[in-house]
């Protein structure tokens, strides 16, 4: 009994060991992810003021100057629940926040899939289409 009881729970210890070897595996082979926020104010002269965040993560505060970005990358978690918020804002009062990453933000849309760039301009925030050079209108200040 005592070895039968051995056996099984050595078995036991092994079959949960690799399923988390594994696990830990495929997700360092996940891709990471980046996020860029860039100032293109072109009439405003001062920096962008960005906070991003997410329910496990907080980048900080950051001032970004015209013709700059603030970029950070991250692994979205295995259960595909990995979302990411930003505010910008300016001294002149201008202030817009948005959803910066969610999970099938890049349903269809190839340059979605590891990189997506959101752009501060005069009338708001947008994400930029890299395939169709174009940006999409997101967020109005």
């Amino acid at each position: 009994m005592v070895n039968a009881l051995t056996t099984s729970s050595l078995l036991l210890v092994l079959l949960v060991t690799t399923t988390l070897v594994g696990a830990s595996s495929a997700w360092s082979l996940w891709p990471y992810k980046h996020v860029h926020v860039s100032n293109e104010l072109t009439t405003y002269n001062g920096d962008l003021h960005v906070h991003c965040w997410s329910r496990n993560d907080d980048r900080g505060f950051h001032d970004v100057a015209v013709g700059t970005e603030f970029t950070w990358r991250f692994k979205p978690n295995i259960f595909g629940t990995t979302k990411w918020m930003c505010e910008v804002s300016t001294d002149d009062g201008r202030r817009a926040s948005f959803d910066s990453y969610w999970e099938d933000l890049g349903e269809g849309r190839r340059e979605h899939k590891e990189n997506i760039f959101w752009v501060a301009e005069e009338d708001g925030v947008y994400l930029r289409i890299i395939q169709e050079n174009r940006d999409q209108y997101w967020a109005k200040w």
